[in-house]
């Protein structure tokens, strides 16, 4: 029994990896199919779901992001034995898996405590599962940091130096045309070490530099594309950055209610502010000037992207929290590094994963709840009530025809509301979406006569009686 304990006690840190890692992925996939997709989903499905690139292109013509979760969309939907909607929702949950398991991978060089750190607390982050389900580019984002952060902290280690520096190359240019958070988590990530290295005079600087201005370089064909005012205006729907925005924010690392919100919230932040002001460097770093220097930098990196990014939209509002997504493995890199020392003390592990379970239960009882758009429940709704081919939505008509052709019923055409319209119909369906319409309604008359309305979660379904 000692024996086996000992053994036991040996890996416990591969035991909690496996686990961390085997409940991250479960959490990934739970309930995936729960709600209907959202406007901006469908966005992203239906553009990706054209099969002439030229009308792709027209589509995301007033796109602010560059377009390469869109392009890797595409290749997903057409590749698809059938197209569908939980088919399509597999796409950004089977990224983040890969995710966590190059993870497993690349982290295999690390201290054990810390690597421990790192997997569980990414794979179990509520903002990670989150953006798992949810088909924009976020899941690839989280991805692609996650990469870079891991092998930018390795970069001076030997075997496989050259490998790791055309890999940062190529991973930097692919994140930057994901999204332009991407663009801003790289650029910003090598101008503070850049600049840490010249100041210490660290032979790291000039490759540092190097690696930025191919990224930058290789980023300005979508700068040039940026330049058409009406991609920058799409923007304008976000509002300046609030006490919201950094609550969501911290969502991301811990979810939190009223009920835990002491637990969840505060002993978390006095946590970390005391890893910030810990002098305690490791020996085992002591002879490495980038590892060394790559926890605290990371930190810096972090809060610069905060930061600049929150100035920024005092005047132009770019931010959600979403967008800070890229912030995670900076964050969580940090932490793992400087907790990694205590998890010796016997009360640091399970007071880790109590705040975790804490974190996790009031995220379930939020997440796997409708709070959306019902596009699913409004489609079903006019295939089994109204008359065909024609219905009327006053927003994204596109959006309808793919759920309804997701419901089997091609008999249908939606066609936005307009206030001169001709047809032959006895009964016609409008449906009306809370956000983002255009403001046009079915006219009343005594010739159009209102006879049912229907409520579901971000629409109406109005019925009418037209008599000629």
């Amino acid at each position: 029994m000692n024996q086996l304990r000992s053994k036991l006690y040996e890996v416990r840190f591969e035991i909690g990896m496996v686990l961390s890692l085997v409940l991250g992925v479960f959490l990934r996939f739970y309930k995936l199919d729960r709600q209907s997709l959202w406007g901006d989903e469908l966005y992203s499905v239906y553009a990706s779901s054209l099969t002439n690139w030229t009308d792709f292109w027209s589509y995301l013509s007033v796109d602010p992001h560059p377009p390469l979760f869109q392009i890797l969309l595409s290749f997903w939907i057409q590749l698809l034995p059938e197209f569908t909607e939980f088919s399509v929702k597999l796409f950004p949950v089977l990224i983040s898996v890969v995710h966590l398991i190059c993870l497993w991978f690349l982290t295999k060089s690390w201290e054990k405590p810390k690597r421990f750190l790192f997997l569980f607390l990414i794979s179990l982050s509520p903002g990670a599962i989150y953006y798992a389900q949810e088909i924009r580019s976020y899941s690839l984002l989280l991805c692609l940091s996650s990469f870079i952060v891991v092998l930018f902290v390795d970069l001076d280690l030997e075997r496989g130096k050259k490998i790791r520096w055309v890999s940062l190359v190529l991973l930097s240019i692919f994140i930057s045309y994901v999204h332009l958070f991407g663009f801003i988590f790289v650029g910003s990530l090598y101008f503070i070490f850049w600049v840490q290295f010249v100041l210490k005079h660290y032979p790291q600087a000039k490759s540092v530099f190097i690696l930025g201005l191919i990224t930058f370089l290789a980023f300005l064909p979508f700068v040039y594309v940026l330049m058409d005012g009406s991609k920058i205006a799409t923007a304008s729907w976000i509002d300046p950055p609030g006490l919201v925005l950094y609550l969501a924010y911290y969502s991301l690392f811990f979810y939190t209610s009223k009920k835990f919100f002491f637990l969840t919230v505060f002993v978390p932040i006095l946590v970390l502010l005391y890893l910030i002001f810990k002098n305690n460097s490791r020996n085992s770093n002591a002879d490495s000037k980038l590892r060394h220097s790559a926890p605290t930098t990371f930190l810096i990196v972090a809060l610069f992207i905060i930061i600049s990014t929150s100035l920024f939209s005092l005047l132009k509002p770019i931010v959600t929290n979403r967008n800070w997504i890229v912030t995670l493995p900076l964050i969580y890199y940090f932490v793992a590094d400087r907790l990694q020392n205590s998890l010796g003390k016997r009360y640091v592990l399970p007071a880790l994963i109590l705040l975790t379970l804490f974190s996790l239960i009031d995220f379930k009882k939020n997440f796997y709840l409708v709070f959306k758009e019902d596009w699913r429940g409004t489609a079903h709704f006019v295939a089994d009530h109204c008359n065909p081919p024609l219905v009327f939505v006053d927003s994204y008509p596109e959006f309808l025809t793919l759920y309804l052709k997701w419901e089997g019923h091609s008999e249908f055409s939606p066609k936005l509301t307009a206030k001169d319209f001709r047809m032959d119909q006895s009964k016609v369906c409008v449906v009306r979406r809370f956000v983002e319409n255009n403001g046009i309604g079915f006219p009343e008359s005594p010739k159009n006569k209102k006879i049912g309305q229907s409520l579901f979660y971000g629409f109406t379904v109005e019925e009418y009686q037209l008599s000629k």
